[in-house]
């Protein structure tokens, strides 16, 4: 703790409450995204590099240019350079960090059966084979879509009668779909491309839209 820190805490004018500005977004997209914990550090290596630009101006290059700049079209006397450093400027300003947290389950590894079926199949003693404990590293992303709404904190009971959706956003849908796109395109598809041998990948997005995306191995 800084001097400036600590004389806050021990001088008796202090102030009794912090001042907040709250930003309120109506529309907002989540992703979660669930592996394996023996894949995590696939997890983190995929993840960093969304915090340096050589990283994601490496990624972007080689996407398709044609698709690129369908889904980000370029402005006008736009030169390339301009035109990457606008995607690294919405990168910057939408992927601020992640968090991540280990979750342990159990599933079911076979089709539904009874006890004495399992007992008969394994002589009693291997129904781990039926039921796999595993610890799952579990990736969540908030991203903000739009404006929001600035008030003053105060303490009131009518914070949300202050904040209600009758301010008139629209719903920024064009804004969301350039979050998906440049999520798939510098996270989603390296993480799946790095990890080889996985039976299902699983993310789960919800906010703008609730939907449940799963890369399952295809056995032929």
């Amino acid at each position: 703790m800084d001097w400036e820190s600590f004389q806050k805490h021990v001088t008796q004018n202090r102030k009794v409450a912090t001042d907040y500005i709250t930003m309120t977004y109506d529309n907002v997209v989540l992703f979660e995204f669930f592996m394996p914990l023996t894949n995590e550090g696939y997890l983190r290596t995929s993840l960093d590099a969304l915090f340096f630009k050589d990283s994601v101006l490496t990624r972007l290059k080689t996407v398709d240019q044609q698709i690129l700049k369908t889904k980000i079209p370029t402005q006008e006397n736009e030169s390339d350079d301009d035109y990457f450093q606008r995607i690294c400027d919405k990168v910057s300003n939408t992927f601020g960090g992640y968090s991540i947290s280990h979750v342990s389950g159990r599933y079911r590894a076979d089709v539904l059966k009874s006890r004495q079926d399992i007992y008969s199949a394994t002589a009693g003693n291997n129904i781990d084979s039926y039921l796999v404990d595993e610890t799952t590293a579990v990736v969540k992303f908030i991203f903000p879509c739009g404006d929001f709404v600035e008030s003053q904190f105060t303490s009131s009971t009518d914070y949300f009668d202050n904040i209600s959706s009758d301010v008139g956003f629209d719903i920024p849908n064009a804004d969301a779909a350039i979050i998906r796109w440049l999520f798939y395109t510098l996270f989603v598809q390296s993480i799946v491309q790095a990890v080889n041998g996985e039976d299902e990948i699983w993310m789960l997005e919800s906010g703008m839209r609730n939907r449940l995306h799963i890369w399952r191995m295809n056995e032929n």
